[in-house]
């Protein structure tokens, strides 16, 4: 019989399954002015400069707040008031960005494409040839709405070439997917701890080009989501934060940190990721599921699935019967209706997957879906 690793599987795409020795950390009380904790936040920054390639060309700004706040931010700083973004919307977390944007009154165009196929550097030309005024780019790298992996190294290099800033949203990649942002020329990087990273949340991150850092002091219209602001503070103060920072969630993630180095790094965390994903899908598929997407184009971090087409089949019914037996997925975003999902990133190996698909076999007979014959993928938009 397979051992049982957690108590709960929180099998969403963020946040997810944490190791005990994670969450064991927020125990400890910790004085954000005292020399450790200052410490702990420089050896964070540090070693999230190392894992991009940044620690030439960029900053590591750790803001208080989810990724979210962290793309605020980033926008709020790092494009100028006379400037326009380009909004490349093809996913659930495209139209976040989007939403973000269009909160902020910021001056923005929408290039507004299906989820496949992936958006390619013509369509990327095309959008700033019919916009001249564009100075930024934004885009999701993971869309775990979907489950797309979008092409940053494709769009970089037309944002290069045009002389454009590209602001990548990496969010639900940043940690084992590689990216370099100095080879990539990124005015910023944005993400979180509580993805692959495999931490809780609390804390955005924004790896922001040094030299657009410094030209962009007093551009914020706001006080808290100042990323320049924020930096200064960080680098006069030996790493002191300009604002209550959140002491137990930072703890968390220098823990999680010691073992992202200890497991390797990101390369050997995506290659985990890749065999969770793999034994999942193909469990999946002998159960006569379908996947939204050809595995050619999906990020193995979370696998979206159609809902069976079996008139016993409820999600509701379905999501209740697996949380019952400890395992909690998602449903589909608004972009890929009558769907859901199951993610493979935090603390699990492939005899974790064993046990949950032993879950979805119980759970679909306690709610009356027999085995039923695969069907077609649908066409994606």
């Amino acid at each position: 019989m397979t051992e049982r690793r957690h108590d709960l599987y929180l099998l969403t795409p963020g946040p997810l399954t944490v190791a005990d020795e994670v969450k064991r950390e927020m125990l400890a009380d910790r004085s954000p002015n005292a020399e450790p904790h200052r410490q702990l936040t420089g050896m964070i920054r540090d070693y999230l400069l190392e894992l991009c390639n940044g620690r030439a060309s960029h900053v590591c700004v750790p803001v208080q707040g989810s990724g979210t706040y962290a793309i605020e931010a980033a926008l709020h700083t790092l494009v100028p008031r006379d400037g326009k973004l380009l909004v490349v919307q093809n996913g659930f977390y495209g139209l976040r960005l989007r939403e973000i944007a269009e909160g902020m009154h910021m001056p923005m165009a929408v290039l507004e494409l299906p989820m496949l196929p992936l958006p390619t550097a013509a369509d990327i030309d095309a959008a700033l040839n019919a916009d001249p005024a564009i100075t930024h780019i934004i885009l999701c790298h993971v869309d775990t709405g979907t489950g797309v992996r979008n092409p940053i190294g494709e769009v970089a290099e037309v944002a290069a070439r045009r002389g454009v800033k590209l602001l990548v949203d990496a969010v639900a990649s940043f940690g084992a997917f590689p990216i370099d942002v100095a080879a990539l020329g990124l005015e910023a990087l944005i993400t979180s701890p509580n993805k692959c990273l495999e931490s809780v949340p609390g804390i955005g991150i924004v790896i922001a080009s040094r030299a657009g850092l410094e030209a962009a002091a007093g551009r914020s219209p706001s006080v808290v989501l100042d990323l320049h602001a924020q930096w200064k503070f960080f680098e006069e103060k030996a790493n002191q934060w300009r604002w209550t920072p959140p002491t137990h969630v930072m703890g968390a993630l220098g823990k999680a940190i010691e073992r992202h180095r200890a497991e390797g790094g990101a390369a050997p965390r995506l290659a985990r990721y890749r065999r969770n994903w793999r034994r999942l899908v193909d469990g999946m598929r002998q159960r006569g599921f379908a996947t939204l997407l050809p595995d050619e184009a999906a990020a193995p971090i979370v696998a979206t699935f159609l809902d069976p087409d079996d008139r016993a089949y409820d999600f509701q019914k379905f999501y209740a019967a697996m949380a019952k037996r400890g395992f909690i997925i998602f449903p589909g975003r608004l972009t890929a209706a009558g769907t859901f999902r199951i993610g493979v990133m935090g603390d699990l190996v492939e005899s974790d997957i064993t046990l949950i698909l032993e879950a979805i076999d119980a759970s679909l007979a306690e709610i009356g879906v027999a085995r039923f014959t695969p069907k077609a993928r649908r066409a994606v938009a």
